[in-house]
């Protein structure tokens, strides 16, 4: 038996917090929703410019990620989603890979034709293991080598 006299206290309205509270009202149970900003969704907030007209992504863009059909049904009703396919890419020496590296990135960086089991070999052959791991290099280096490093994390980790 729900106690209509109680609430619940919400604290955030972005997705998380939205849903828990929509849900709990819709089965009669009183929330109450602290938000310190001026809107509702997070970081997904977007407002229309006065101006324009133009739709801002006032906190950068924003991708929701989900495999799930329910939970895509669920957003789709209270939202247009479009679909989305994020395809990350990186430049280096003047060519474009596909990010995370993956086989295609590996046979077009090192110009081969391994398979699956020969690419696992030969980045294994390329792994630095100092046994010292104290950085988010040494754990690169053991993982993918110094030319997969120097190609592809090392300039993204030194603009972080």
């Amino acid at each position: 038996m729900i106690d209509n006299h109680k609430k619940v206290l919400v604290v955030g309205a972005g997705f998380s917090g939205s849903v828990i509270a929509r849900q709990l009202a819709e089965q009669g149970i009183g929330v109450v929703i602290y938000e310190s900003r001026e809107h509702v969704g997070g970081n997904c907030h977007t407002s229309r410019d006065e101006e324009t007209g133009v739709l801002v992504h006032v906190y950068g863009p924003h991708i929701f990620h989900t495999d799930n059909k329910l939970v895509w049904d669920y957003v789709n009703k209270f939202a247009n989603m479009q679909p989305y396919v994020n395809r990350v890419k990186a430049t280096t020496e003047g060519e474009v890979y596909s990010l995370p590296i993956n086989l295609h990135t590996l046979n077009q960086f090192f110009r081969k034709r391994m398979s699956p089991e020969e690419a696992r070999t030969f980045v294994a052959s390329l792994t630095v293991n100092s046994g010292n791991v104290t950085s988010f290099e040494d754990q690169a280096l053991a993982f993918v080598g110094k030319p997969l490093y120097d190609a592809f994390l090392k300039g993204y980790t030194i603009k972080q």
